[in-house]
């Protein structure tokens, strides 16, 4: 074990439970891990040397000192904040500062080498509603019929041509107050929905729902049932409703085959998969969207299943014996579960 690097590299911000729960289990293996905050590089430091003949060399900062990606064992893309220009500049130079900090973290998901869960490049072009839905066609998955639209007139067409009515979701990763939710025809909002931009319209269906995390080749399956739950539209709004919340589940091989091409058509090593049964008896399950830094405690909490403790191995890499001691990641206060985050 000699000369094997120890330090796994995360970045995401200081409240993330996930994280948290990861990074201990990452300790428990021997590792070090080490949080940097996207947000906070303004404060801490970036670093990116070009040319010549060596390759690019990279460190960022963090409240412990900086880090360079490549010496580390692996390098977790787990939900990076981007800094914002401070409300002290004139109009001018926020736009000037915001668009040399997005252009540098931009080309720098490009250059900084290393094993990264997942790639950020991939990760962008992944989490693109329209990209999944045409890659899971493409591995054979079942894809509920979809319109992508800001045209009101087109969207009550297609909404009217749905038997079983369908819903309206984002297209985009922007927070959204209102999830996923039923749309008729009739519906008051859609006009001024479809005034803001385009929003994907998907038959909708009625049944189980199936949540697939995968880690690496590893499938943890669990079944939910939205309709018992606070939201009958989105599960993930009423996980923790006893009553919708389900069990563990076994993926039928097929189905487990084509989800795994589905992740290495996208480039993904840990994904969040949300799937829903046709009709209430054994139809087939339906593609939904993949969620490239989705949400497991929950699921790890309502089956058992060891997502932590795989995710931590497949950022370790090889097995690490021994305990280290952690001194670069501060541990966030336990997070209520009011305050918990949507799946």
């Amino acid at each position: 074990m000699e000369g094997r690097p120890r330090t796994v590299l995360v970045v995401t911000g200081s409240d993330d439970e996930h994280a948290v729960a990861v990074a201990l289990a990452l300790a428990e293996r021997g590792m070090e891990p080490v949080r940097v905050d996207l947000a906070r590089l303004p404060v801490h430091g970036l670093q990116l040397e070009q040319g010549g003949a060596r390759a690019a060399s990279v460190t960022l900062g963090n409240g412990a000192g900086r880090i360079d990606p490549a010496t580390c064992a692996g390098a977790w893309w787990r939900r990076p904040g981007w800094p914002a220009a401070s409300l002290a500049l004139a109009a001018d130079r926020r736009r000037l500062s915001g668009g040399e900090w997005m252009a540098a973290l931009r080309g720098l998901a490009h250059v900084v080498p290393g094993r990264w869960v997942n790639d950020p490049r991939r990760e962008d072009v992944s989490a693109l509603k329209v990209v999944q839905l045409e890659a899971a066609r493409q591995v054979g998955l079942d894809v509920p019929r979809t319109l992508v639209t800001n045209d009101l007139r087109a969207a009550r067409n297609f909404m009217a041509s749905c038997r079983d009515g369908a819903v309206l979701k984002c297209l985009s990763t922007v927070p959204d107050r209102d999830g996923t939710r039923a749309v008729s025809p009739r519906s008051p909002w859609l006009r001024s929905r479809l005034a803001l931009g385009p929003a994907v319209l998907q038959e909708r269906l009625h049944g189980l729902d199936l949540r697939v995390t995968v880690v690496g080749r590893r499938l943890f399956a669990a079944v939910a049932d939205a309709r018992a739950g606070d939201s009958p539209t989105d599960v993930r709004e009423g996980w923790w409703n006893a009553a919708a919340a389900g069990g563990p589940y076994t993926v039928p091989g097929d189905l487990a085959r084509r989800l795994l091409a589905l992740t290495r058509r996208l480039g993904l090593l840990y994904a969040a998969i949300d799937l829903r049964r046709r009709g209430r008896g054994d139809g087939p399950w339906q593609f939904l969207e993949v969620n490239p830094a989705g949400q497991w405690l929950h699921v790890e909490a309502t089956t058992g299943h060891p997502i932590t403790a795989a995710l931590a191995r497949l950022l370790a890499g090889p097995r690490a014996a021994g305990r280290v001691k952690d001194r670069a990641w501060t541990l966030a206060e336990p997070l209520s579960p009011s305050s918990r985050t949507r799946p």
